[in-house]
């Protein structure tokens, strides 16, 4: 009898103990719904831990809370609409995202478990990337494609337009040693406050830095800043020519960067060629130009109607169709035109012009064509996907618990 007074309070306490456990972190209790979808205190905590492995910063739990949110609604959209995934295409997409960030699917599975980040979770969260991906080509992808080739051709050549950013850098790899992981934390802060020139930067790299770079002094090179992780351009950007990033970690890593230069070139599709027409008014008086402005030209409604408008000026006038690098000075003015637009240009040698853009050709190139207009479908679908999410965020319940 004694033993089992004994045994019954040891598991009343047990269960107290337990409750109190529970009551204080209420892991599996439900935070907040969305249109009726529970979403747990332990679906934020595997999600925070995600976030934090990725290298993301700041309010991590409230970040946590509208990444699920938007996985939640993800699922019940595609779900409405009748999508279905298989185990296979979540399988796939799960290892092409692990080799993505340079490790097979069973290795980036053991760095999630060390962060405590269980299988399930990244799963579910692969799902909900790929059910949304799914749906946004299949609802979506039929409107671009559906396009008439005259307005494909038009949105490719007045829309598709290359931006390229170019970094010059050295860095600093610090890993973290288990035993005193402070210690990279404050070198790596140290090295971010104390170094001024790219000369005591590079020192350093030689003698601390864990990357294949330190027997360069940490010279990266030139990088397109398109091809670098999102969480280390993102320090890129913040960071001016010649000074310090601000440490960032990935795992057991700290990355330092020393911006030695920056730049930026912009230029259109390298695949058009330009119809265009002048007429050269420098050796006509002031007088027959503003004339030839108010009748020739404000009568050409096309590149056809100049021709024809300017058969009494045939010596000065000229059309011809050439390839967008070859156009030397004219190349800058006509790229602000659209088709039968007029222009000014003034050449170095004092040489004027009246200058029409007639049209902007494709070169005929069908694998170039097609990259490029997959591209631009990519981009419109990515639009049209954003705003239909934002339609059903702002539509969503949202109840907390």
């Amino acid at each position: 009898m004694i033993r089992l007074i004994t045994f019954i309070f040891f598991l009343v306490f047990l269960i107290a103990k337990l409750n109190w456990a529970y009551g204080q972190t209420n892991l599996f209790a439900t935070a907040f719904t969305v249109n009726g979808a529970a979403v747990s205190n332990y679906e934020i905590d595997q999600k925070v831990r995600f976030l934090r492995l990725l290298g993301e910063e700041g309010d991590l739990r409230s970040l946590a809370e509208e990444e699920l949110l938007k996985e939640k609604l993800y699922i019940q959209e595609t779900e409405r609409v009748g999508l279905i995934l298989s185990s296979q295409q979540i399988l796939a997409t799960a290892t092409e995202y692990a080799e993505n960030r340079s490790d097979n699917l069973d290795g980036f599975i053991s760095r999630l478990g060390s962060a405590g980040i269980t299988k399930e979770s990244f799963f579910s969260y692969i799902e909900a990337q790929l059910a949304w991906a799914k749906f946004a080509r299949e609802v979506f992808g039929s409107r671009i494609r559906n396009l008439p080739v005259p307005d494909v051709d038009e949105k490719l050549l007045l829309e598709y337009r290359t931006e390229t950013t170019t970094v010059n850098l050295l860095e600093i790899v610090l890993r973290i040693d288990e035993n005193n992981p402070d210690q990279a934390q404050q070198i790596a802060q140290e090295i971010y406050r104390s170094i001024k020139t790219p000369e005591d930067f590079s020192i350093t790299a030689q003698n601390y830095s864990a990357s294949s770079t330190r027997g360069e002094g940490g010279a990266v090179g030139w990088l397109n800043l398109d091809s670098i992780s999102g969480i280390f351009r993102n320090a890129i950007n913040r960071t001016s020519t010649g000074r310090v990033s601000e440490p960032v970690r990935v795992d057991n890593l700290y990355y330092i960067f020393y911006i030695l230069g920056k730049r930026t070139e912009s230029s259109a599709a390298n695949f058009v060629s330009i119809d265009y027409a002048t007429l050269q008014i420098d050796a006509l008086s002031a007088e027959l130009v503003a004339n030839i402005q108010n009748t020739i030209v404000s009568r050409s409604q096309t590149c056809e109607d100049l021709t024809e408008n300017s058969l009494q000026f045939a010596d000065y006038f000229s059309r011809q169709t050439i390839n967008r690098d070859e156009l030397g000075a004219f190349a800058d003015p006509l790229e602000g035109l659209d088709n039968n637009e007029v222009t000014r240009v003034t050449l170095d040698d004092g040489s004027r012009y009246i200058v029409m853009l007639c049209k902007r050709n494709l070169v005929d190139d069908d694998e170039i064509r097609q990259q490029v207009l997959n591209n631009l479908q990519d981009r419109k679908i990515d639009d049209m996907a954003r705003n239909h999410y934002a339609k059903l965020r702002a539509a969503a319940i949202v109840r907390r618990n």
